[in-house]
């Protein structure tokens, strides 16, 4: 099995001046947490909301409203 060829990282000093990455062939890869789901702060308002009322009803009201929530919890609390 052949050993696969990892390419180096270029940075944008490695650049000459005025030359565009795109020219020379570069590919960027952009890496995504959540593409598909539940966010992060939509899970924590979900928890917050749902351990201090007992309701699914408002735990899903809140997962919608996400950081907004949260932040509002942390503010009056």
């Amino acid at each position: 099995m052949a050993d696969k060829i990892k390419p180096e990282r270029m940075r944008p000093e490695d650049y000459a001046p005025g030359e565009s990455p795109m020219r020379r062939g570069a590919t960027y890869v952009r890496k995504e947490i959540v593409s598909k789901g539940v966010g992060f702060g939509s899970a924590l308002a979900i928890a917050i909301s749902f351990t201090t009322h007992k309701s699914i009803l408002w735990a899903i009201i809140h997962g919608f409203f996400s950081w907004f929530y949260v932040i509002y919890y942390a503010l009056t609390r």
